[in-house]
């Protein structure tokens, strides 16, 4: 805090801590600025100034590690939890621009995809996560997951001219709606129960409660509400509905940024409201997100068995992968604070997950810029086509599957650690059987690039500098996380000081 304070002397110390959300939400004003003033043609500056804005906001971001503070009445949170959620949300963000631009430009011509409209929207869906994972109060947990919410539904109608991106827009934004009511219902009973909505002070209210072995009928309402609200948000099965339509018909740069932003968002309320704030229940939602842990990971692989569009396919993977990162939730508390690798062990997921979804979802936009498809039949041959991207698309479906020693291993085994710890071995036994189910398909689409014939139509020749330069980075990213994972680890481990006691600024 120091440190941040000697960089901005002159500014209210309640400001320095809300320093990167502000670069973000000023990144947003300065893109509808330049919508304005800019004509089409020099649109494609608001690319870097997108690039740009988002870049220096992560790297304000690495000046509050190790700061636990609170600020506007302890509603807003500065610690290594908002430290870690940032990174993530930051870093898929700058890796969707970097895939989206080639894309939007070629779209733009037409009329159909407005390029400052849709980096704006990026960028307000992306502080929604931001403020969810600083959140210190569940109506500021509301407040980020809403102002997400709403952009990535229009960003998901953003081809506006095509029948699949509205009808998946269209579903997605109804069953949100039902899905906020019930989120929104289950906080009011919250705040009914405890008499605030501070998540230290709801820990604190119910501590003697549960103390006493009394939990009131109020509070088990008040969690199913708070479950199905926030099982919507991260596509939970049975509340996955949406899922697979919303991301096949969405633009493809815009279902890799939704298979990951909204995730983020969706589980960082998840560690602000279920371990910091119903800790003391701990007994009555671990085993409620085990169970929905284990049917989420079965349903999402058994179903992504049957498809044959990619994307469709890559979306029931992302639900199972919901249920991996569910399971290292349901660990929670089972051992000493100093020892539990729960919250690490979801953090270090969702770091991982960012690189390897974003970058599959990239490889099938980069296929589509040069005229294929998304089935499967489109991969076919793509090894002596274009053997560069047939390689990122196999270290792309190997992370994601489990193989060693990439990122998406080494976020599977530290799951399977926490859930051991925890004595859940059932869970961890489920974990692994779903990986193996998992390999599947993923090996399906690597076997179609080196072993199914090539078609006969060549490949439509197109220069995507900026998208081939973000697969680079998420290829090198995908091997090297995983050989550094204990750095990652490390630093995803100072949750722990996030929920320690706080000194307030105000």
């Amino acid at each position: 805090m120091e440190t941040v304070t000697q960089l901005f002397p002159h500014i209210n110390p309640d400001v320095t801590l809300i320093i990167p959300q502000l670069i973000v939400l000023g990144t947003a004003l300065l893109l509808l600025l330049g919508d304005v003033l800019l004509d089409r043609s020099r649109h494609s500056v608001l690319t870097w100034l997108t690039l740009v804005g988002f870049g220096a906001a992560l790297v304000a971001n690495f000046f509050y590690i190790g700061v636990n503070r609170t600020t506007f009445n302890g509603m807003f949170r500065a610690d290594d939890i908002s430290v870690f959620v940032n990174l993530i949300a930051l870093t898929g963000a700058i890796l969707s621009v970097m895939i989206s631009a080639s894309y939007l430009e070629k779209n733009v011509e037409s009329g159909g995809m407005p390029l400052p409209e849709y980096y704006v929207l990026l960028a307000l869906s992306t502080l929604g996560a931001m403020v969810v994972g600083a959140s210190g109060d569940l109506l500021m947990v509301f407040i980020g997951i809403e102002m997400g919410s709403l952009a990535i539904y229009a960003l998901t109608g953003f081809a506006r001219k095509r029948m699949t991106s509205l009808e998946g827009a269209l579903k997605y934004f109804l069953l949100g709606l039902f899905a906020s009511a019930i989120l929104i219902y289950g906080m009011a009973w919250v705040y009914g129960a405890t008499g605030t909505t501070n998540l230290d002070g709801v820990a604190q209210a119910l501590s003697g409660v549960v103390t006493n072995g009394k939990v009131e009928p109020s509070l088990l309402l008040a969690l199913l509400l708070l479950t199905v609200g926030l099982g919507f948000k991260v596509a939970a099965v049975p509340f996955h509905m949406w899922t697979p339509d919303a991301y096949q018909g969405a633009p493809t740069p815009v279902s890799a940024y939704m298979s990951v932003i909204p995730k983020i968002a969706g589980f960082a309320a998840m560690i602000r409201i279920f371990p910091q704030a119903l800790g003391p229940m701990r007994d009555e939602w671990v085993t409620i997100i085990a169970i929905l842990a284990i049917i989420t990971m079965a349903f999402g692989n058994i179903v992504a068995v049957t498809q044959r569009d990619v994307k469709r396919m890559l979306a029931y993977s992302s639900i199972g992968h919901t249920g991996y990162v569910m399971a290292g939730l349901a660990a929670f508390g089972a051992v000493q604070a100093s020892d539990d690798h729960s919250v690490s062990s979801v953090l270090y997921y969702l770091f991982a997950y960012a690189f390897m979804n974003i970058g599959a979802f990239a490889v099938v936009a980069w296929l589509q810029e040069r005229g294929g498809g998304t089935t499967i039949d489109d991969f076919n041959g793509l090894g002596a086509r274009s053997p560069l991207a047939a390689l990122s698309m196999t270290i792309f479906m190997f992370s994601l599957m489990g193989i060693p020693p990439l990122v998406g291993f080494y976020a599977k085994y530290y799951v399977i650690v926490a859930t051991i710890e925890a004595n859940m071995i059932w869970l961890a036994v489920s974990i692994v059987l779903a990986s193996a189910v998992s390999a599947f398909f993923y090996l399906r689409v690597v076997a179609a690039m080196y072993f199914a014939p090539a078609p006969e139509t060549e490949m439509r020749e197109s220069r995507m500098p900026l998208m081939a330069t973000g697969l680079a980075v998420m290829v090198v990213a995908t091997i090297l996380a995983g050989i550094f994972s204990s750095q990652i680890l490390n630093l995803a481990q100072n949750w722990i000081n996030a929920f320690s006691t706080t000194v307030a600024i105000r």
